[in-house]
């Protein structure tokens, strides 16, 4: 690309053998802004023509040689000579390069060779990113658009590898109010009616199943307003492939605790659940109730066995609930297999409390198997299995439920997947899960049934087909190895300074200046760093197809003002 070598905006100064420290002095105050991204000429061998690096400036300050700290004052210009003035300003930024794509390969690379002092800098145009960010749609989704150049004629799209995304699983951090859940929307419009994937969404405050209120698709009619020609063209295009799927018994469903207010949100188009709890393992089972002793956990053990041993499948909870209110018939039968401390805690009060508080988690889920339910939970029949041919999105609506109840239902269905994907004989979709509120499903350093499944999945569920987004407003309230796990980051507004450590220590994708932007990001803006994206970038979040549940009530409105 040929350079006009009267528009430059500034020089490279000092040392340019830092790639994330460079600084330029810029030729006036209005040259350039923060965040803005920049070209910069450099040849990375003798013998190699010169080449195009990216960069972004992170950064910017001012200071004046005229200005007197001590007086509190300083002059604004020294007239030298007749109509010669100098200011005595210099305006100074930071540059973090993103690199130059390869020529051969198409990877960004960051130059090995340092940059020329006094080299000229340039802005960029809309030609040169686009290139610079090619992506194909047939495997990426567009997220949005990039931050200063997303209105008029100059539009720049962000693309996000589906693949890598999905696989390599995703955390999506931010404050209240930020977007985050928006953004995850418009990710699992385009995954399930653009790419035909399967989705599952644990939603623990029926956020997403908004979307499908009613029990039929309840689309944005609003998309006149988007701005953006391309993308309200696609949007369109995504709910008519959102209602094909629907008109095919895919598209989206609900998933709900067999309670009458669920079937009345969705005019009983919803799907109860009927989960099996026997296909806890043991050593699961004694996590199903933290804070239980160990006396009350061996309860709850022989319990599980006892079922299990006794009872064919599929195994009704009530007959469970009969297991326990018989506690000689339990005792007795431990007598002949069980062990000392098991006979021992069935003879005091352990046995009581253990039977009161599952049931009580039971009862407040109304999620189990009962033959009066009909049949029991399907994975195969939620996400499908391999020769599944239609796309799908699972939204798990937990609104009301306790905690631990989440939780039990979280466990499960995970785990559920995963024996399922890594099944030889009979393996399910690829499948990608959205964990909602996910500090209260991978919590740190606290107990929690759901967080040794969720673990699992970020460890071992990449190779099965099995990846996952973890959701959440408190970064610092996560599980570190769950979020270390995930190889893209969207992060929007964050502002707490514990939030902020914890990100950088638990990921290598964010530098020093990708954390200083992030209390300054407006709503429904993000920052995206990791596998999934070409190098780090600020994005404006497109507009999503159909409704969502999360934005904030506009409380005045709906006051209104009485007749007095």
């Amino acid at each position: 690309m040929k350079n006009n070598q009267d528009n430059f905006i500034g020089k490279l100064v000092g040392n340019t053998g830092q790639p994330d420290k460079l600084t330029i002095a810029l030729r006036n105050s209005f040259s350039a802004r923060r965040g803005e991204f920049v070209r910069i000429a450099h040849q990375e061998r003798e013998n190699d023509q010169n080449m195009d690096v990216l960069g972004r400036i992170v950064s910017l300050s001012r200071n004046s040689i005229l200005f007197n700290p001590a007086l509190g004052e300083g002059i604004s210009e020294v007239e030298l000579l007749p109509h010669s003035k100098v200011s005595g300003e210099t305006v100074y930024g930071t540059i973090e390069l993103v690199g130059y794509k390869d020529p051969y390969t198409g990877e960004i690379r960051i130059p090995r060779r340092p940059l020329n002092p006094g080299t000229k800098v340039y802005s960029v145009d809309y030609d040169f990113l686009t290139k610079f960010y090619d992506f194909s749609e047939d495997t990426s989704i567009h997220l949005g658009n990039l931050v200063g150049y997303e209105k008029g004629s100059n539009v720049v799209p962000v693309y996000l590898d589906a693949n890598t995304l999905v696989t390599e699983h995703l955390a999506v951090l931010a404050m209240t109010g930020s977007g985050k859940s928006y953004t995850v929307g418009r990710v699992i419009e385009r995954l399930v009616a653009q790419l035909n994937a399967s989705v599952v969404v644990f939603d623990p405050h029926g956020e997403y199943g908004k979307a499908l209120r009613g029990g039929t698709l309840n689309f944005n009619d609003r998309l006149d307003s988007v701005e953006d020609v391309r993308d309200r063209e696609k949007l369109t295009e995504i709910q008519k492939r959102l209602q094909a799927l629907q008109d095919k018994g895919a598209g989206i469903t609900a998933f709900t605790p067999q309670i009458r207010s669920f079937t009345e949100k969705y005019a009983g188009k919803n799907q109860n659940l009927a989960l099996q709890l026997d296909h806890f393992d043991v050593d699961e089972f004694s996590g199903v109730l933290p804070g239980l002793t160990e006396p009350q956990q061996r309860v709850l053990d022989v319990a599980l066995r006892y079922w299990k041993e006794n009872f064919e499948e599929p195994r009704d909870i009530q007959e469970l609930f009969s297991v326990l209110d018989d506690l000689d018939r339990l005792k007795n039968w431990v007598a002949e297999s069980g062990s000392p401390g098991e006979a021992s805690a069935l003879k005091g009060g352990s046995a009581n409390i253990a039977a009161i508080r599952l049931r009580r988690m039971i009862n407040e889920a109304q999620s189990f198997y009962t033959r009066a339910a009909g049949d029991p939970f399907d994975v195969y029949k939620m996400v499908g299995d391999d020769n599944e041919q239609y796309g799908r999105l699972c939204i798990v609506d937990l609104q009301g439920l306790s905690n631990t109840a989440r939780q039990v239902i979280v466990a499960l269905i995970s785990s559920e997947l995963m024996k399922a994907a890594g099944d030889k004989n009979r393996p399910i979709r690829p499948s990608f899960i959205i964990y909602e509120e996910g500090h209260n499903f991978a919590p740190n350093g606290e107990p929690c049934i759901s967080k040794n499944i969720i673990k699992r999945i970020a460890a071992e569920g990449r190779k099965f087909g099995v990846g996952f987004a973890i959701v959440s407003q408190r970064p610092s309230k996560l599980d570190s190895d769950v979020t270390s796990q995930c190889n893209t980051i969207v992060a929007m507004r964050i502002k707490n300074p514990d939030d902020q450590r914890f990100i950088q220590k638990t990921s290598d994708y964010f530098s020093a200046a990708d954390l200083a932007e992030l209390p300054t990001l407006s709503t429904g803006e993000a920052l995206i760093c990791g596998r999934a994206i070409i190098a780090p970038l600020v994005v404006k979040v497109g507009t999503k197809a159909l409704v969502h549940g999360g934005e904030s009530p506009k409380v005045c409105e709906r006051w209104g003002k009485p007749e007095i």
